[in-house]
């Protein structure tokens, strides 16, 4: 207990730094003091995730120092203005809009129907002004909820998503009791530099998805398939990518999966119906963004962009090949009936396969690592550990390629190896013995 004090408190003297590297005026003009400062922050959280794996702390009271280093490393970052990405103002725009009772997805920021909602502090740090929301009702439900709890404030609305986070951090603390693991083990996600970063300093609304799966994995082991399906609903309606897991969900009985997936469908749709006043508009800035971000050309794709490969045909074999990747995958989860464990292992091969340029898509799988099986585990926490270096590529002179190479060249790698281990585990002695 004491030793995962004193690394608790290493975090916090960490969280500081990784504060004072992003507060710069330039903080990625010389990049090298925020690459120190997220290596001296993962090998404090290295440390502290080789202690709870190897052994069980015999104190009761080591999950709740682990929540309160969570929370304070949160908070130490979420006063701090957002430097990585502007997201969260858009998040306050969408509030203020249902505020004033205008469907967020009716009008663009820009749009002369909305000039009485603008102002500098807000409106002026708003990406793509030329667009409607891209995101979600259930998403679009909390923006308006953090605006009422405190209107035009970025940093109210970061220490809401904080208190969304504590409470996913409970949740994957009840879950891990109830699986016969130790609660601590819950320090994999909580105190990941990944997340104090995407949920603290940006305040990404992935969080909201994270609670909700989790959420969804405790009510459906409770068999409480319905509410279970709503839950699933209300993630995916944060997250679209969310709905990767339920083939993992779907194992077990045929008439729990069946009501899980009404109660997912009828959800969605029920949440929708009060934005359809504006048609198909009310999926947003979604096909642009998808156009934006390369997925059309292939340019998004990591294996075409190092090949050389582009353009619409070889974006359109590689999508159908990581399509066949995925399927082939959520059969095996499927089969096998490991609901987190699949869980985490879809949402790893779609990051793997889909290549976002963003980190904090990385949210929902590193929530579900403290479920994964050891070869699951060392791959995910691979992607994890390097994914941050995707803000160097985008941010640091010149874009360099490095850090993609590193992230999903390294990434790849790992679980490749990882799922030729298992399946040479799997393959009888003589056959392997014959193979090698």
């Amino acid at each position: 207990m004491k030793l995962l004090g004193a690394l608790g408190a290493g975090l916090l003297a960490t969280t500081v730094l990784l504060g004072f590297a992003l507060g710069g005026p330039d903080p990625f003009a010389s990049p090298a003091t925020i690459v120190v400062a997220i290596v001296a922050a993962l090998t404090v959280y290295g440390l502290a995730a080789t202690l709870v794996l190897r052994r069980r702390l015999p104190c009761r009271g080591a999950f709740a120092l682990v929540l309160v280093i969570a929370v304070v490393a949160r908070v130490i970052l979420a006063v701090q203005p957002p430097a990585l990405s502007d997201d969260i103002y858009r998040y306050v725009w969408d509030g203020r809009v249902q505020a004033a009772g205008v469907n967020p997805y009716r009008h663009a920021p820009e749009s002369p129907a909305l000039a009485q909602l603008r102002d500098v502090e807000i409106y002026e740090n708003v990406n793509r002004k030329f667009a409607p929301t891209i995101y979600p009702p259930a998403a679009q439900a909390l923006f308006r909820s953090s605006y009422a709890v405190h209107p035009d404030s970025v940093v109210w609305t970061k220490l809401v998503f904080v208190g969304v986070d504590v409470l996913g951090i409970l949740l994957l603390g009840l879950l891990l009791r109830r699986s016969g693991r130790p609660p601590e083990r819950a320090v994999l996600y909580a105190w990941h530099p990944l997340a104090l970063i995407e949920v603290g300093h940006s305040g990404h609304v992935d969080v909201a998805a994270v609670t909700l799966l989790l959420g969804t994995l405790l009510l459906l082991g409770r068999k409480r398939a319905v509410a279970a399906g709503v839950a699933l609903a209300a993630a995916v309606l944060v997250k679209f990518y969310a709905l990767t897991v339920l083939p993992a969900l779907l194992a077990g009985s045929r008439r729990a999966a069946l009501r899980l997936v009404g109660a997912l469908v009828a959800a969605a749709g029920l949440a929708y119906l009060p934005f359809l006043e504006v048609g198909t508009r009310v999926l947003g800035y979604l096909p642009g963004y998808l156009e934006e971000e390369g997925f059309d050309s292939g340019s998004r794709f990591y294996a075409l962009r190092v090949t050389g490969l582009e353009g619409a045909t070889a974006a359109a074999l590689y999508q159908a090949f990581g399509a066949a990747l995925l399927g082939l995958v959520a059969i095996a989860v499927w089969r096998r009936g490991a609901r987190a464990e699949g869980a985490a292992l879809l949402l790893l091969v779609t990051l793997l396969v889909a290549t976002p340029a963003y980190p904090w898509y990385a949210l929902l799988p590193l929530a579900l690592l403290p479920f994964a099986s050891p070869r699951v585990l060392a791959a995910g926490s691979i992607l994890a550990g390097t994914i941050l270096l995707l803000y160097v590529q985008q941010k640091a002179p010149g874009n360099p390629e490095w850090p993609l190479h590193v992230v999903w060249g390294g990434s790849s790698l790992a679980l490749g190896i990882a799922g030729l281990s298992a399946l040479r585990a799997r393959l009888p002695r003589g056959r392997v013995a014959h193979a090698s």
